[in-house]
């Protein structure tokens, strides 16, 4: 049996042949990965017209509930179990060379939000992890940050804890 690239989980038959157009990838995993180009970008990501089953788990992405609360008022049909994930950031190292020469230039240096983006991206491996166990929600959100030694050097993790539930 073929495995994903990414998360290695084992795909039948089909699946490994449309694996193949998403380099590799199980369907999740490459629209999970189209939905991270849409965050660092910004812009919708382009889908092809026989793609519709790559449109539907995209709107998977979108249309989660994703919340804190952990007493809602919702009509839970099922609870699909915990779902947790890590995620490390690192910052992109840059050589003395590249600093000078950036500055000589007069680059502007561009300012992102790290810790936005991080979790922004950790949300993304949820709602991957959600799917795969069929849940369209999560409830009861926990998120928690470890700055690993010096946050410069080494970065830091970013932890996400919740209950995937059927609404």
């Amino acid at each position: 049996m073929a495995k994903c690239r990414d998360c290695s989980v084992s795909m039948g038959y089909a699946e490994s042949q449309a694996a193949q157009s998403y380099n590799g990838l199980c369907i999740t995993c490459h629209v999970k990965d189209r939905v991270q180009t849409k965050v660092m970008t910004s812009k919708e990501p382009v889908f092809s017209t026989t793609q519709k089953s790559t449109e539907t788990i995209f709107n998977k992405f979108e249309d989660m509930l994703v919340t804190t609360e952990s007493s809602i008022n919702l009509r839970i049909k099922a609870r699909c179990g915990i779902i947790s994930t890590d995620f490390h950031y690192n910052f992109e190292k840059k050589s003395f060379f590249k600093k000078a020469w950036n500055y000589l230039r007069s680059t502007p240096v561009k300012k992102t939000d790290f810790l936005q983006e991080s979790i922004e991206l950790a949300m993304l491996e949820l709602k991957a992890k959600a799917i795969r166990v069929e849940a369209n929600g999560i409830i009861g959100l926990n998120i928690e940050y470890l700055v690993l030694g010096d946050l410069r050097k080494d970065g830091l993790i970013i932890s996400l804890v919740g209950t995937g539930i059927k609404i």
